[in-house]
């Protein structure tokens, strides 16, 4: 080869090899032209985050600058830290680990202030369980006075209720547990409709699908003018004939300025709906009735207002079927109270047919001083 040829090849050699330092292609076939020390910083960012990734210690930018890392991690931050105001709260572990006895109580003091009232109380219950508390008034209808807590390490809560603007009758609050909205864990311990729930704050209630259902109930009767009250113990022992047929009741008559309040002992079925009404001889009115459910011990309370200028009148305490009595109401007495009986029965024809009911007659002075004197 003569002198030409061997300059052509060794330029040809020359200029391939300067095309392989400067640039080439990825396994995949695509043209990278970036230099190597850009795409080592393109890295320093993680895929699809846009977080900074960690660097080496000591490493800088370009240009003698200091690292993000190195900014953010700086001794001034570090001499700034202190202890934060956190502790361990014990929860329901996921398998359900959790003590918890069956047989729950729960008290309460009661604050009544300006714009709310506070019930401060403790339970044997462990940390997260939900309270849910309510304030009504007979003869009001009112809703949204609730508020609902969890409680704590020690089994304590607290309960802010807006205070509604009724200053001249009784507020009635009450404080509940229903297993129904627990998790899972719990309702493996206390049933899913709280069946097999304990002593005696154990009250019944029927779920829109019509069964009997159970939950932990306290409640308090806040008197008009009062700034504190207590949730109330549970009253007593279940009657021993509880349910039967024959059906007695015991009403305690107290007044004050307003109203006539009326608590009964009885022996019906918790769930029983027990209505007042009342009758003065001579005189036309309205507005003068009142009902109530049956506690688990029998007793149940009921209030009117005092009629103005009235003698002597009768209360009467009823005891109705209707379509909206709780199943185990319906299996004890009877679809149409048929299978009630004794001294208080009495009967009247309804739309239904043949209607048998319990009417208790009391007769009041209603003349009667509440002055004390």
């Amino acid at each position: 080869m003569n002198r030409k040829g061997w300059l052509a090849l060794l330029l040809s050699v020359l200029l391939v090899l300067a095309g392989c330092s400067g640039g080439g292609k990825t396994p995949t076939g695509e043209q990278t032209d970036a230099p190597k020390e850009e795409t080592k910083q393109e890295d320093a960012v993680s895929p699809g985050t846009g977080e900074q990734a960690e660097t080496t210690s000591g490493e800088e930018n370009e240009g003698g600058e200091p690292s993000d890392a190195e900014v953010a991690g700086g001794s001034e931050t570090a001499d700034a830290e202190v202890v934060a105001d956190a502790e361990i709260v014990e929860g329901v572990s996921a398998d359900g680990d959790v003590t918890l006895d069956p047989n729950i109580w729960i008290k309460g003091d009661v604050q009544v202030e300006d714009s709310q009232v506070i019930v401060e109380g403790t339970s044997n219950l462990p940390a997260g369980i939900e309270i849910n508390g309510e304030i009504t008034a007979r003869g009001y209808t009112m809703f949204g006075y609730k508020d609902d807590a969890l409680t704590e390490n020690d089994g304590s809560y607290r309960l802010e209720i807006k205070r509604p603007d009724i200053t001249k009758d009784p507020l009635d609050l009450t404080v509940n547990i229903q297993p129904e909205d627990l998790s899972e864990p719990i309702q493996k311990i206390l049933g899913t409709k709280g069946e097999l729930l304990t002593g005696p704050y154990v009250h019944q209630y029927v779920s829109g699908d019509d069964e009997i259902y159970y939950e932990i109930r306290a409640a308090a009767r806040i008197k008009p003018g009062a700034e504190r009250a207590q949730l109330e113990e549970p009253a007593g022992e279940k009657p021993d004939d509880q349910g039967n047929p024959e059906v007695w009741i015991k009403p305690l008559i107290t007044l004050d300025d307003r109203n006539y309040y009326v608590s009964g002992e009885s022996n019906l079925l918790e769930g029983t709906e027990v209505q007042l009404d009342i009758d003065i001889p001579g005189k036309i009115h309205t507005g003068y009735f009142d009902r109530s459910q049956v506690g688990p011990d029998g007793r149940f309370l009921l209030l009117i207002a005092k009629p103005k200028n009235v003698g002597e009148f009768y209360m009467m305490i009823r005891v109705k079927p209707d379509e909206d009595m709780w199943p185990t109401v319906k299996e004890a007495y009877g679809e149409h109270g048929e299978k009630l009986k004794g001294k208080h029965v009495k009967s009247e024809v309804g739309d239904s047919g043949n209607v048998k009911y319990v009417e208790v007659k009391v007769k009041v002075n209603g003349k009667q001083d509440t002055s004390g004197k």
